[in-house]
């Protein structure tokens, strides 16, 4: 009987040893986002739970479609002469204005084109879907959606301008469709900033209007 008792003894404390052992040597499950461009990104994480959120910063923004949308108004020593609907949709990078933009973690903002020469910069500042970019002059955009990979953007505006005695007032609802580069330009060099802010192709606007 005794014997009985010692082996179930040992066999018991064996077992106490190699659980305690197991406990010792399991690694420790911390749940987070593990994406390091996310803004909620945790370090420490070492199972992703799928929470992770992206914002503008990170990595360049390649632009594939600029589409924007026009009711514009022409008039001549006060008469309109002409009041009409226009789009026009853009996804050719060399007719783009801004091939590529960068939104930095400081404040600051440049944008290139498609020969990756800085044509823009300023800074930026965002509050809730609202991003104000201020150059030459202050656009202020909304953040229709986000994901790691794309961004779409949209701005309401309106621009006023004269061209051969030709008073154009145009309303526009300008929309950006972009996908993200996440090693695009690690460096904001901004000594060639030429200060093009317009959304507006004036040149292109005037020659479609006359066709």
């Amino acid at each position: 009987m005794k014997k009985v008792l010692y082996t179930l003894l040992a066999v018991s404390i064996v077992f106490a040893a190699c659980k305690k052992e197991d406990e010792a040597v399991a690694p420790t499950v911390l749940s987070g986002c593990m994406d390091a461009i996310a803004t909620n990104y945790d370090a420490t994480a070492t199972s992703d739970d799928g929470s992770c959120v992206f914002g503008i910063v990170g990595g360049a923004w390649i632009t594939d479609i600029e589409e924007i949308s026009m009711d514009v108004q022409v008039s001549m020593g006060g008469m309109v002469i002409m009041d009409t609907t226009l789009t026009e949709t853009e996804n050719n990078p060399d007719s783009m204005e801004r091939a590529s933009s960068k939104f930095w973690i400081n404040g600051e903002w440049d944008e290139w084109d498609s020969n990756n020469n800085l044509t823009d910069s300023g800074t930026w500042v965002q509050s809730g879907t609202t991003v104000t970019i201020t150059t030459d002059t202050v656009v202020i955009g909304e953040i229709i959606s986000i994901t790691k990979t794309n961004l779409v953007h949209e701005v309401v505006g309106n621009e006023s301008f004269t061209e051969d005695g030709l008073v154009y007032d145009i309303d526009f609802v300008f929309t950006g469709y972009h996908t993200r580069n996440e090693n695009g330009f690690t460096s904001n060099n901004t000594n060639q900033r030429k200060g093009n802010t317009s959304l507006i192709n004036k040149r292109k606007l005037i020659n479609s209007i006359k066709r």
